[in-house]
C-alpha cells in the first residue's frame, strides 16, 4: 500500500478534486465496463488509455454517464472504460488522498500510470470524445518527439499572453529557454522562484530566457508578483497565463512545478518534475553548457 501511496502522490491526485467521500447511491446499468477496486487500481491505470468514472452517492446522472461511456467504449476499440464505487473503495481512496465531489460523477483519463485529464460532473458524449481524442493526440506527439520524428519546438510551440496582455510565442523567443509550469499556491513552486530569478538575472545577457506558465487568473498572478516583490524577490522573467489549461494539457502537466530546459535549437534538454535544491547543480550545468561563453 505504501507503494500505491507513492505512485498516486507523484501524479498529484490530491490537486484534482476536493470534497467529502460519502455512500454509494448510483447503480450501473451495464456489465461491459470494468469494475475498478483498490486491488486492481494500480494495474489498470498502467494501460495506454483508460477512462475511469468515480461514482459517489446520490448521483442522479451516473446511469446516463455510464451509458455514454459504454457507447464510447464500443466505438473506440483502443480505450478501456472502468468504474469505481466510491463507498466500497472509500478506505482506499482516503489512503491515496483522492477526493470525489458529492453527488456528481468524476471522469478521469489515465495513461501509463499518469493522469491525463478529467471531468467533474455529467458531460455529454461529444465533450468526452473530444477530450479523449486530445489525450490520444498528445500521447502520440510525445512518442514522435522521443523517437526523433518531430522536434520538441515543432510539437509544443504555443502562444500565450503575458501579464500585460501581450502575445508571446515560444518559438519566437530564441536562445536557451527554461519553461516552468507553476502556481502561486504550490510550495515547491514558490521555493524554486528565487533560483529562477537568479538564473535569469545572471544569464539573460548571454541568451537565457525564463518563462513561468500558470493556469491561474491574471489578477491572482499580478497580486502574487507584487506581494513577492515587497518581500525582496522581484520576478524579472516572463509570466504567461494559461487560464484554460490548454498549454498545460498539451505538455501533459500532472504535477507542479514541472520545468523544461529547451535548447537554442528547439530540442528538449531536460524535464524535471518537482523542485529540490539538489537539482540546482545540474540546472547550472545545463545553462553553462548551452549558452555562448
Amino acid at each position: 500500500m505504501n507503494q500505491t501511496k507513492t505512485i498516486v502522490h507523484k501524479f498529484g491526485f490530491a490537486l484534482l478534486i476536493t470534497g467529502l467521500l460519502v455512500a454509494f447511491g448510483c447503480s450501473a446499468k451495464t456489465s461491459s465496463i470494468i469494475e475498478m477496486t483498490g486491488d486492481n487500481f494500480e494495474e489498470l491505470i498502467k494501460n495506454e488509455l483508460i477512462v475511469v468514472v468515480f461514482i459517489p452517492a446520490d448521483c442522479d446522472s451516473c446511469d446516463e454517464v455510464l451509458t455514454t461511456l459504454e457507447e464510447i467504449q464500443d466505438e473506440m476499440q483502443d480505450i478501456i472504460v472502468a468504474k469505481m464505487d466510491v463507498e466500497k473503495n472509500e478506505q482506499f481512496l482516503n489512503e491515496i488522498r483522492f477526493r470525489v465531489k458529492d453527488g456528481v460523477p468524476t471522469i478521469v483519463m489515465f495513461s501509463n500510470g499518469d493522469v491525463q485529464d478529467y471531468f467533474i460532473g455529467a458531460v455529454g458524449k461529444e465533450a468526452i470524445v473530444e477530450k479523449i481524442n486530445k489525450v490520444k493526440a498528445n500521447l502520440h506527439v510525445w512518442e514522435d518527439v522521443e523517437a526523433g520524428r518531430v522536434s520538441f519546438m515543432d510539437a509544443f510551440d504555443f502562444t500565450l499572453k503575458d501579464l500585460e496582455g501581450n502575445d508571446v510565442t515560444l518559438s519566437e523567443v530564441g536562445g536557451l529557454i527554461i519553461l516552468d509550469f507553476w502556481a502561486t499556491w504550490c510550495p515547491p513552486c514558490k521555493a524554486e522562484i528565487p533560483y529562477l530569478v537568479e538564473f535569469y538575472n545572471n544569464y539573460k545577457n548571454r541568451g537565457l530566457t525564463v518563462i513561468g506558465v500558470s493556469s491561474e487568473y491574471v489578477e491572482t498572478l499580478i497580486d502574487y508578483k507584487e506581494n513577492l516583490a515587497a518581500t525582496g524577490t522581484n520576478i524579472t522573467y516572463l509570466i504567461l497565463v494559461d487560464s484554460d489549461r490548454e498549454v498545460s494539457a498539451m505538455f501533459g502537466i500532472k504535477s507542479i512545478p514541472t520545468t523544461f530546459f529547451i535548447s537554442p535549437e528547439g530540442e528538449l534538454l531536460k524535464k524535471e518534475v518537482g523542485f529540490s535544491e539538489e537539482f540546482l547543480p545540474e540546472f547550472q550545468k545545463l545553462i553553462e553548457d548551452n549558452l555562448p561563453k
